[in-house]
């Protein structure tokens, strides 16, 4: 049998070619577009979003009166602004990976790459269990913080997750506790965590509260069983915990179980300070801090200084 080319006239390479280009660029465009996080539970806003600072403006979009939200975080996300969340009148919004795998929340954003602006009732768990686990990461520099609680954030939780951060500007932190406007940022715990460096740039503060007086202050707050590593800056003072001196802002925290370390050895190469922890003020108690004469003194300085090693454990 002679097959004749020509039986197939209508036969179009450039066409096949044009078409499979179009297949492929519709594939590559799908993998950019991924639904990574998920909502559930909303009274509006819910659906997948690409990152979480969608699904936010989302859950933003309605007061959510009475809801139980679930976020649930699917796919690694880069954030390219500020996640915020505002205050809300949920029951609670719970977010969380799933899918039996490691997630990352990462962006490089010169303020706050996650921002619970007044938000209460908030709970960030990143599970630890089944192949889940969650980190949060913001890889830039300067005054650049992971997560904020600002403008009376309170009662808000974040368990099992890890946390980094580059901050180098003093009155910042990979975890930071902001200014208030009624009440400050109160009864927020942070357990669980591992709180470090996001790559090869130190944090000079882990965590760093400020609060905006000694009547709007941040206050009841829990930070409970955290690895706190890798906080250090050559020629500034560099701390695991600050509570600031600044405005009287801290009263009444619990700080305990906590474990501070560098996970290398580091040289000063100018006389400063290294603190595992700084109470500028209010009246600290736990395991961490016994014992210590003015703890019940509110105006008292409780400043905690050591000599580190690359293993020492502070608990």
């Amino acid at each position: 049998m002679k097959l004749s080319v020509t039986s197939y006239s209508g036969f179009k390479p450039a066409r096949l070619v044009m078409g499979m280009a179009i297949i492929f660029l519709g594939i590559f465009s799908s993998g950019l577009n991924a639904q990574n996080v998920n909502v559930a539970g909303a009274v509006v806003g819910n659906g997948t979003y690409v990152d979480l600072g969608s699904a936010f403006t989302a859950i933003n979009g309605g007061a959510q009166t009475g809801a139980s939200i679930i976020v649930t975080i699917v796919g690694n996300t880069t954030e390219p602004v500020t996640a915020t969340l505002n205050q809300g009148t949920w029951n609670t919004l719970i977010i969380s990976p799933a899918g039996g795998a490691a997630r990352t929340i990462t962006g490089a954003i010169p303020g706050v790459l996650v921002d619970l602006n007044g938000a209460d009732n908030v709970v960030i768990d990143g599970l630890n269990t089944g192949g889940n686990s969650l980190t949060i990461s913001n890889t830039a520099t300067g005054a650049a913080n992971t997560i904020r609680f600002i403008n009376d954030a309170s009662v808000n939780v974040i368990n099992r997750t890890s946390i980094l951060g580059s901050t180098n500007a003093t009155s910042n932190g990979v975890v930071f506790f902001s200014t208030g406007t009624v009440t400050g940022n109160d009864n927020n715990i942070i357990s669980n965590c591992n709180i470090a460096a996001a790559g090869a740039n130190f944090p000079i503060n882990c965590i760093f509260s400020l609060g905006s007086s000694a009547v709007i202050d941040n206050s009841s707050n829990t930070i409970n069983a955290n690895n706190i590593s890798d906080f250090y800056n050559a020629a500034l003072v560099s701390v695991g915990i600050n509570l600031s001196a600044t405005n009287s802002g801290n009263s009444n925290w619990t700080i305990a179980n906590n474990r501070l370390f560098q996970s290398t050895t580091l040289l000063y190469t100018t006389s400063n300070t290294h603190n595992a922890i700084f109470v500028g003020t209010g009246a600290p108690r736990g395991r961490d801090l016994p014992n210590l004469p003015g703890r019940q003194e509110g105006a008292a300085n409780i400043h905690i200084g050591i000599e580190w090693l690359a293993s020492v454990a502070f608990e």
